[in-house]
């Protein structure tokens, strides 16, 4: 199981609604090609270190997810890159974190 980052800024122009929209389509993009989510963080408004797109300022967010496919990250950067409301993203490899990892069975011993 490999476990990644995705992080992306959408344009400051978009409304409440078309933010909520764009990223339900992402989750789904994400779930319905073999990736399961886990965390999910909306860091909101936030400005930027330099203008990107004549734009200051930007909607963050933060989606953790694993998945066992391969491919899923490629075709998930391919389709942010096409998508005009998202102005910068980043999606890397996180090594697996601790609180996710999977606990072996325990076995039970019985005393006589």
């Amino acid at each position: 199981m490999r476990h990644y980052e995705l992080v992306f800024v959408l344009k400051p122009t978009m409304s409440e609604e078309e933010m909520a929209s764009k990223l339900e389509q992402i989750q789904n993009l994400i779930t319905s090609n073999g990736g399961e989510i886990y965390n999910l963080d909306k860091w909101g408004r936030r400005e930027l270190a330099y203008p990107i797109q004549k734009f200051n300022s930007g909607y963050y967010y933060i989606i953790n997810f694993k998945t066992e496919n391969p491919e899923l990250p490629g075709k998930l950067e391919y389709n942010l890159r096409l998508d005009e409301d998202i102005i910068r993203f980043l999606n890397f490899k996180l090594k697996t974190p601790k609180n996710t990892e999977e606990k072996p069975a325990e076995t039970s011993e019985t005393k006589e």
